[in-house]
């Protein structure tokens, strides 16, 4: 698991997603799909790097790390099986609340989260 400072937050209100394929079933009752909390279920995020290339990826999964939210990025085209864990920010822009994800760049935080990230982990392995 590696931090990635280089990777910032790109957000764009003009982005839509490629829903069509969620509404192949269409019956009479409409349901939201997202979710309560902002999460959609395939939101691609957009980080770019310090040379402006963007890149995107996929949330793997989301945890809390005192009173902070975090969450693990994986690469959404599969070039890279590393995650990347940045910190997740409610921000609002013109009224309209979104998610930022931002880059851990104190060290002190990056051991905390990534010290409960590796007990998420390992209680997953013993589960087993």
């Amino acid at each position: 698991m590696a931090k990635d400072e280089d990777l910032h937050h790109h957000h764009d209100h003009d982005h839509d997603h490629d829903h069509d394929h969620d509404h192949d079933h269409d019956h009479d009752h409409d349901h939201d799909h997202e979710l309560e909390d902002g999460f959609e279920d395939d939101e691609i995020i957009i980080l770019e790097d310090e040379e402006g290339n963007e890149h995107e990826f996929l949330i793997a999964e989301t945890f809390d790390v005192e009173d902070g939210v975090y969450a693990v990025l994986v690469s959404a085209d599969g070039t890279s099986d590393e995650g990347f864990i940045f910190r997740v920010e409610q921000k609002e822009e013109d009224g309209e609340p979104y998610l930022d994800f931002v880059a851990i760049e104190d060290d002190e935080e990056w051991k905390k989260v990534e010290q409960v990230y590796n007990t998420l982990t390992d209680e997953e392995d013993d589960a087993e």
